[in-house]
């Protein structure tokens, strides 16, 4: 038997073998490099559904108001650059006794503060 052959060629399997996983592994970690950039979708609705489970959450534990500040709502939801929405799914969850208690000259800032009657 030649033996140095056989090694020849085993070497050479395991060669290739080793250039498929590095081409595997490479496209893996570009694939969860790609899902961490990805942006939530999330829909105005889904914002006044989050608003909606903050007052009832709150009305279980006895409270009459809960105050809910759009910086805090962005972060919890995980968005990026969608205060604009945040801010207007909070004013469309408005009802009349509920009451502003901070904004800005835009109405689209971080520190906007509603306080919802429940």
């Amino acid at each position: 038997m030649n033996y140095e052959k056989i090694i020849v060629e085993l070497l050479g399997r395991i060669q290739t073998l080793e250039e498929q996983v590095a081409t595997l592994m490479k496209e893996k970690n570009s694939r969860a490099e790609s899902k961490e950039n990805e942006v939530k979708k999330i829909t105005t609705e889904d914002i006044r559904q989050y608003i909606a489970n903050e007052k009832a959450k709150a009305r279980s534990v006895g409270k009459t108001a809960v105050i809910l500040r759009s910086g805090d709502i962005h972060k919890d939801l995980g968005l990026k650059n969608a205060l604009p929405q945040v801010c207007n799914a909070m004013r469309q969850s408005m009802e009349p006794s509920d009451a502003v208690l901070h904004t800005t000259p835009s109405g689209n800032s971080s520190t906007i503060e509603i306080e919802y009657r429940v």
